[in-house]
């Protein structure tokens, strides 16, 4: 999954156009990935699956999933406990260009005596490759579940004392305390949370989309929007997206996180075909600027992550649009894909106590609440920001109900896109392109 705030400035005005664009990311994604696996061990990156059957990925390790959680391996021990934090010079994050509050940088710097700057990256992967060949530096860098195990076996991030981040336990939502994909937190920390559905403009599209049948089939009855719907730009979500349409395949044992998850050829193509169709139908264009679009009114019906309606509502709605014409749907936990981001601390960084409190810091429930809310508009996972709450507290009108997550959402059964074999990720990002090129 490509991440929610990588959003570019400009509209990509059709499938062709954005396949030129993505060029870039597709050669960074395979770049990565050759980089990286020559940093792992060869002797155990060689063997496809375990002694289990289970497959395996970077490192050696099993594919992490929710129901088949890993521990990933110290590669060295973390820093002692009750060290001082350094002081002075230049304490890097490694980072999106707009995904943290400069206020909240600026903070930490002064409460620290450091100067703060932020190093920034266009996609996840891309920016892995360039930490991974010595480009950059940086103290910290924020990171996403499915590249866990990849930046562990390269040894591109360290292992944590959680001494430092009380934080993690004292704040955030149990269920991410010990993360399938990081069991233990040995590597990270959670940053913010999303789900994928959908986002619309209920003024301009008739039908009531949260009722139908199967929401998903909106897309493909979307005749009357041409030229106003839209998909986000990511290999994994609008694939999924047809996936999950359809469901899982009759007569079929696998379930619906083993469905989006797939690497079954038949499946990919078959989503791919009726991803094609949309061209037709509504003129489908992709893009991932539906937090402005959508309250701006320019679309009408889009892909979208949780986060959209929320940032949509803080910094985009226009003054004169009441809330109450933007609508999210998202599909109930273990049908409706969730993620989060998360927070390591870099291999290369001159500042690991220091790197461990901002890793703690992050986590305040006063900086989480700022960067989320007069910033970022992604929500961090912290006990005190429920539905109930937001909502009673005037932050968001009641219709945001259905774009605030809970830490249900991420408990039993829930389903993520997770890391894929290095072939199947290419099957994802091949399909994708054929999608694009129509």
């Amino acid at each position: 999954m490509a991440h929610p705030k990588d959003r570019p400035t400009g509209w990509a005005s059709n499938r062709r156009e954005f396949l030129e664009r993505s060029g870039g990311a597709a050669l960074a994604l395979s770049g990565a990935a050759g980089l990286l696996s020559a940093c792992s061990n060869s002797t155990t990156t060689a063997t496809s699956t375990n002694a289990s059957g289970q497959k395996l990925g970077p490192g050696g390790y099993p594919l992490a999933r929710p129901n088949q959680p890993v521990t990933l391996k110290r590669w060295e021990d973390p820093i002692d406990s009750n060290l001082p934090p350094e002081t002075g010079g230049t304490f890097t994050i490694y980072n999106y260009p707009n995904y943290l509050d400069k206020g909240v940088m600026k903070s930490f710097g002064e409460k620290y005596g450091v100067e703060v700057q932020l190093t920034s990256f266009q996609d996840i992967n891309s920016g892995i490759a360039r930490l991974a060949n010595g480009g950059v530096h940086p103290d910290v860098m924020e990171n996403t579940p499915d590249n866990m195990a990849r930046c562990v076996a390269a040894k591109l991030i360290k292992p944590l004392n959680l001494d430092y981040i009380p934080n993690l336990k004292k704040n955030l939502w149990p269920s991410l305390w010990s993360p399938y994909y990081d069991q233990e937190s040995r590597y990270s920390v959670p940053y913010t949370t999303y789900a994928t559905g959908i986002l619309w403009r209920n003024d301009k599209v008739s039908e009531d989309i949260a009722s139908m049948p199967q929401p998903l089939d909106i897309f493909w009855q979307a005749e009357a929007y041409k030229g106003k719907v839209a998909l986000l730009s990511e290999p994994r979500e609008t694939i999924a997206m047809a996936l999950l349409r359809k469901g899982v395949p009759t007569g079929s044992n696998m379930s619906t996180l083993d469905l989006i998850n797939t690497e079954d050829p038949d499946l990919i193509n078959q989503a791919v075909a009726d991803l094609k169709q949309l061209d037709s139908i509504c003129h489908i264009k992709v893009g991932d600027t539906q937090f402005q679009t959508i309250p701006e009114g320019t679309t009408y019906l889009n892909q979208a992550w949780s986060g959209d309606w929320l940032a949509a509502y803080i910094f985009y709605l226009p003054k004169n649009t009441p809330a109450s014409v933007m609508s999210y749907w998202k599909a109930p936990t273990g049908h409706v894909p969730v993620q989060n981001d998360c927070w390591s601390i870099c291999s290369t960084t001159t500042k690991p106590v220091l790197s461990h409190l901002w890793l703690n810091y992050i986590n305040d429930n006063g900086v989480a609440r700022k960067n989320f809310l007069d910033f970022n508009g992604y929500q961090p996972p912290l006990e005190e920001l429920d539905p109930s709450t937001l909502i009673s507290d005037g932050t968001f009108p009641e219709n945001a109900r259905t774009a605030i997550l809970t830490k249900d959402d991420f408990g039993q059964g829930h389903i993520e896109e997770c890391t894929l074999t290095t072939t199947g990720q290419q099957l994802w990002q091949n399909g994708y392109s054929d999608f694009l090129a129509g």
